[in-house]
């Protein structure tokens, strides 16, 4: 069976990550999203794998090239504008050609385990009905409602239900589909939801139900959440031999090196941690649960990283402090930077967009979410849940200069 993931969308409400990258490369526990689907898919035994691209296309192509580092046969299909899922499954039509049924993805639904496994293990070619995977909503949040029969059988879809829930289970973002589901989006404006409903109505759409954790990362602190998905299963640490560990290098718990990563004498790391190639840490860093260092960072003396995720290739000053925080690539933080991550009078945290009116985000502990090719100089303290675009500078939080001496 073919499978088609989607991964052509910008999402906007993750700026400033998906800015300069697709939704579905953004890094979790040292890997894309899109990887940790590929490598599930592969997992369940399928071999061929079409990718719908559109926003920075490029980045993905170059990343997996055509599959042959994970075992698949990878090929893509450019979405040249956003019109919405039923416009990106049309285009794929002609690469499903007479197959009776394929595999469709959604490409930013990131789950614990391998969700593939039980929807394949149910469909049978012989069928008449289409499989999807159902899922327990995370919160009261704006989910689609799926009601399910004695058998199995979804009876009910309400696409944006009145009352913030009514039923257990949402759609989980993957698919057993028939060939005719082209006919039917020709025919109906490529209207995918439309398409769903269709089947249910003529109780033609079972439900695989998948009750481990997920998470469908929207906003950018929901990066943390999903960093803390992937890590909680780790059982092993993984220590390379080309891990470099100099004396009275302290570690508790999990935690995961990649290769050539050199820490300094008096640093503790408190896992469960990722620790990605070519990473150096500095003498008496404190590196705490939760937290994910990407390849070819620098972590200076004395500095403290909490529940935070470095995307890679960025450079933390000495005596800094990262907590509850994103970076993207290649930021540069000067020394002494802090990333305040609560209001010490107990006031909510709102995250600052420049395009949205400030949202609250409910919780007590917050830094802040600095894009790709940043740089913030000597000194800084960054509020609670502020961004910084891909690209911005900061001088250094200087107090005295040859001006003030004059």
């Amino acid at each position: 069976m073919k499978a088609l993931v989607l991964a052509a969308g910008r999402s906007k409400k993750l700026s400033p990550f998906s800015d300069t990258r697709p939704k579905s490369m953004i890094t979790i526990s040292g890997k894309p999203i899109l990887e940790t689907i590929l490598t599930q898919l592969k997992e369940t035994g399928i071999e061929e794998t079409w990718i719908v691209v559109n926003h920075h296309k490029s980045i993905i192509q170059e990343h997996f090239k055509y599959g042959k580092s994970l075992g698949l046969k990878i090929d893509y299909i450019h979405q040249t504008e956003e019109k919405g899922i039923g416009h990106a499954v049309s285009l794929c039509e002609s690469v499903i050609g007479d197959d009776e049924h394929f595999l469709l993805i959604y490409g930013d639904a990131l789950m614990v385990g391998n969700p593939f496994k039980p929807l394949i293990s149910r469909f049978s070619p012989s069928s008449s009905k289409s499989l999807a995977t159902v899922s327990h909503p995370l919160s009261d949040g704006a989910y689609g409602n799926i009601y399910l029969g004695h058998d199995m059988t979804i009876s009910k879809f309400v696409e944006k239900p009145e009352s913030k829930r009514l039923s257990n289970y949402i759609f989980g973002g993957s698919f057993i589909l028939q060939n005719s589901c082209f006919d039917y989006l020709k025919a109906n404006e490529l209207n995918m939801v439309s398409y769903y409903s269709s089947l249910i109505s003529n109780g033609q759409l079972e439900a695989s139900i998948w009750e481990d954790s997920w998470i469908d990362i929207s906003r950018p602190w929901h990066i943390l959440a999903a960093n803390q998905m992937m890590m909680k299963p780790w059982e092993m640490s993984i220590v390379p031999s080309s891990v470099h560990l100099d004396a009275n290098v302290n570690i508790k718990g999990t935690v995961q090196f990649g290769e050539n990563v050199h820490v300094s004498s008096g640093t503790t790391i408190v896992g469960p941690c990722y620790i990605g190639d070519n990473v150096y840490i500095g003498n008496s860093a404190l590196i705490r649960k939760n937290s994910s260092i990407g390849p070819n960072c620098k972590i200076g003396y004395g500095t403290e990283i909490k529940n935070a995720v470095l995307f890679g290739n960025s450079t933390v000053g000495r005596l800094s402090f990262i907590g509850d925080s994103v970076l993207g690539e290649n930021v540069q933080l000067g020394s002494n930077t802090v990333t305040v991550n609560y209001n010490t009078l107990g006031d909510p945290i709102y995250y600052h967009s420049k395009d949205e009116d400030p949202i609250e985000t409910n919780l007590d502990k917050l830094g802040a979410f600095i894009g790709d090719e940043s740089k913030v100089g000597t000194g800084h303290r960054i509020a609670p849940g502020t961004p910084i675009e891909s690209g911005q500078t900061i001088p250094d939080l200087i107090s005295i200069s040859r001006e003030t001496l004059k």
